[in-house]
């Protein structure tokens, strides 16, 4: 384990002093988080220090320190974020000519952040203005775009001090958890409550006629079976007929399924982050097939171990 402390100009290695370290990185949900507490009463920790840390020579983490504190027992807890934590910052965002991909080179040489590989996303998303938004939102927002009308799927995240775009076909890993690999207890749970929609309904003003057009995609089958559970989404005026219905038809194709909720917790492994994709085999479950990582800890001392939200 290599744990390096920058502060007042000074860098420490304080991999002795460490006591606890965990860090926690979610699917294009913020930046990721280290939490760790050491022993020292002469070390000096600021709000802003760097931190770097890495584990079996594998690139874990760099970020910079949000939170410190101290107690009796003579322990310093730290939390720290990466990058992305910047990316709340508001603002006033023309979307014009831009890409999910051009927005994150965008976000990153407005607010002086340190990018690494940003993979082309190829949709270009529609002009728009928006005031008083985050940088964070309006990059989520076009990558949400991307997979409504293109299928791909992507993740923004901060790889050991550099934001990055990925692709999530290419973070799938050659790791296999399950019955006869790392995993030691899981939960897994089937449910139409979250996210779950039978029906479609986008609606659109037409300024010629002057009333809405709507456009309404539906499963009949699916609403004997479980009840009608509607989708409704406004649109810009003037909507394109041909595009909202192929958007209609992939929304209901994304919804229209029971959501299958699976947690492990196993033994650690370096290479699993959200976003990345691991092989499940659980036989009770019958479960057998990639899984998508929407979110993992890792705890890291006195032994490595895990736990992970993934989507089947």
């Amino acid at each position: 384990m290599e744990f390096l402390l920058n502060t007042d100009d000074s860098t420490y290695e304080i991999s002795q002093l460490v006591t606890k370290v965990s860090y926690k990185d979610s699917l294009n949900d913020g930046c990721s988080k280290l939490e760790f507490t050491c022993i020292n009463d002469d070390l000096s920790v600021n709000n802003g220090s760097a931190v770097s840390f890495k584990f079996n020579d594998n690139n874990i983490f760099f970020g910079y320190v949000f939170k410190h504190g101290r107690g009796r027992d003579k322990e310093i807890s730290v939390t720290a974020y990466d990058q992305l934590r910047y990316c709340k910052a508001k603002d006033t965002i023309l979307v014009k000519n831009d890409t999910a991909a051009t927005l994150v080179k965008r976000m990153c040489n407005t607010l002086g952040l340190k990018y690494g590989t940003i993979e082309d996303s190829g949709y270009l998303l529609a002009t728009s203005s928006h005031y008083d938004k985050t940088w964070l939102d309006m990059v989520y927002s076009g990558i949400s775009d991307t997979v409504l009308y293109l299928g791909k799927k992507y993740a923004l995240r901060d790889e050991f001090g550099k934001i990055t775009l990925r692709d999530l076909d290419n973070l799938r890993l050659s790791l296999v958890l399950g019955d006869e690999s790392l995993v030691y207890d899981y939960s897994y749970e089937q449910s139409i409550d979250d996210e779950f929609y039978n029906q479609i309904k986008l609606v659109s003003r037409n300024d010629t006629s002057g009333k809405d057009d709507t456009y309404i995609a539906i499963d009949s089958n699916s609403i004997i079976r479980y009840g009608l559970l509607q989708y409704y989404e406004k649109l810009d005026n003037n909507a394109n007929y041909a595009k909202t219905k192929d958007m209609a038809d992939q929304l209901l194709g994304l919804y229209n399924h029971e959501v299958e909720s699976l947690s492990l917790n196993c033994l650690g492994d370096t290479s699993v982050r959200a976003g990345t994709s691991v092989y499940g085999q659980i036989g009770d479950i019958e479960l057998g097939r990639y899984l998508l990582v929407k979110s993992v800890n890792h705890n890291f001392l006195p032994v490595h171990t895990m736990s992970l939200e993934v989507v089947l």
